[in-house]
């Protein structure tokens, strides 16, 4: 009977309503995981103040028992993220994910707040179009003045710096299907049609006898072999179509805001190897951006053996480059605010000692010391399996 009575009244001490959480009274109370914040009473945590669900925190994230910045790979859908770890500045999300512009979406194709695939009529580029809703392998071939990468990726002409052009670009034109330099052809010098008599030559478009300063005759015309694609250096070596002759050499037609160096097309706004000109290399540790030679990490992150890194949150430079936190046992291993610790234990393990260094130690489905829970040892000659005492 005593010991009936006992259990009533540890029943009716536990079972005993928590009191209400005020919220506003400067000190943690009622069901507030810390001062005035948290539980299900009051507004939400904020960051590295303590936590017992993901609900507490602002961040929607609690990790080690402290709120924790959102982070794209948590498994939630937090912070900016439009869908879970995707969107916003997580990245493109996949097909199907929620969005709230293109540029959430790999697809680049955002509609009725849904990631959709590409088609070659959404009235924008994307996939793998050229041009707006046409090129590439998928699409329509571009009209004059759609965006290219290949003289394929045009419905008619030649593809030149990106753009669709007429299939003869200037100065050539045109005649009879063929394109020709009305400036040095004799059969037609300054325009289809109008020939040279057989005793002289097409000097800048008008019959004249001799070749003028700075070009050379190649058979019946004068050309300039600097800058002439059928004639390039010297008579007779011509460009290869997609290339031009500069300073009397061949050299790939590179895109737009492309520059030659040392035999290959470069952006100099953005390569580190030419930045703004030719040759001038970026040192190590920097980058190159919009042609200036730039820090390669921005604000909060810092250059930690040639990556960026943040201090506050990364475990392998935490607080400062190359301080690691150290490995825990049956847990994960945290650097929070520049400062080491560990997740909550994985399922079946508790920390029982309370010592950081060796993680979740205790196995609390095995171990009789502590089983189901730290503290909870079975009477001899008991056992403990799966987490009770048998």
């Amino acid at each position: 009977m005593r010991q009936l009575l006992s259990l009533a009244l540890l029943c009716l001490v536990g079972c005993a309503a928590r009191p209400a959480s005020t919220c506003d009274d400067g000190r943690k109370g009622g069901q507030e995981s810390d001062v005035d914040c948290g539980g299900p009473d009051c507004a939400p945590c904020p960051m590295a103040a303590a936590c017992e669900t993901d609900g507490d925190c602002g961040s929607g994230r609690c990790a080690r028992r402290r709120c924790v910045p959102p982070a794209c790979t948590d498994g939630v859908r937090n912070g900016d993220e439009r869908d879970v770890d995707c969107g916003g500045a997580c990245g493109g999300c996949a097909e199907g994910a929620a969005c709230v512009t293109e540029v959430d979406c790999v697809s680049r194709g955002c509609s009725s707040g849904r990631c959709v695939a590409p088609t070659c009529a959404d009235g924008r580029r994307n996939g793998a179009e050229t041009g707006v809703d046409c090129g590439g392998a998928t699409c329509a071939a571009c009209p004059a003045g759609g965006g290219c990468a290949r003289n394929a990726d045009c419905a008619a002409g030649v593809c030149v710096d990106g753009v669709c052009s007429a299939r003869c670009v200037a100065p050539l034109i045109e005649c009879q299907g063929a394109c020709l330099d009305p400036r040095h052809d004799r059969a037609n010098c300054g325009a289809c049609g109008l020939a040279c008599p057989p005793d002289l030559a097409c000097l800048a478009g008008t019959c004249g006898l001799s070749c003028p300063q700075a070009t050379t005759r190649c058979g019946p015309y004068c050309v300039d072999t600097s800058a002439d694609v059928f004639n390039c250096g010297a008579c007779g070596m011509a460009c290869a179509p997609g290339t031009r002759c500069v300073a009397g050499g061949c050299v790939p037609s590179c895109g737009a805001g492309q520059a030659f160096c040392q035999g290959e097309c470069v952006t100099l706004a953005t390569d580190s190897e030419h930045c703004g000109t030719c040759g001038v290399a970026c040192a190590p540790g920097s980058v190159c951006r919009m042609g200036q030679c730039q820090s390669a990490c921005l604000m909060p992150l810092v250059a930690c053996s040639g990556a960026c890194a943040d201090l506050r949150y990364d475990p392998d430079n935490c607080n400062a480059c190359g301080l690691a936190c150290p490995m825990v046992a049956n847990a994960t291993r945290l650097c929070v605010m520049g400062m080491c610790t560990r997740s909550n234990c994985d399922p079946g393990f508790g920390d029982c000692n309370f010592i950081m260094s060796d993680g979740c130690e205790a196995a609390l489905l095995t171990n009789p010391m502590n089983c189901g829970g730290c503290g909870r040892s079975c009477s001899m000659p008991q056992t403990c399996v799966n987490g009770v005492c048998q």
